[in-house]
């Protein structure tokens, strides 16, 4: 479920709920409602998601869609989804560094 995903972004940054409320623009209690499946992931919020953390939509829609309910599977897909979210904030992070040194 995407719900999960969401979550595993969370986990992956470090950040607490109310972090990723802040810098995604919905409220905590919403957050928590994503993560837990009690509210469904929109498009809006996946794009919110996806703004806030530099992280193409169809990335996260491409994580979500190769998860396996396996544990040892489970274990490796979110070992392996976080270096491709670290590596994904690396290529944002310096296209932001080549756009600042275009600009000057």
């Amino acid at each position: 479920m995407l719900n999960d995903t969401l979550g595993i972004v969370r986990s992956f940054h470090n950040l607490s709920k109310v972090e990723v409320a802040a810098k995604v623009g919905l409220s905590r209690s919403y957050i928590s409602e994503l993560e837990s499946g009690q509210k469904k992931v929109t498009l809006e919020v996946l794009q919110k998601y996806s703004d806030a953390f530099a992280i193409p939509m169809s990335s996260l829609l491409f994580f979500d869609e190769h998860k396996k309910d396996n544990s040892a599977v489970e274990s490796a897909r979110i070992a392996i989804g976080g270096k491709v979210v670290k590596m994904l904030q690396w290529i944002s992070d310096i296209s932001d560094v080549r756009k600042d040194d275009r600009l000057k």
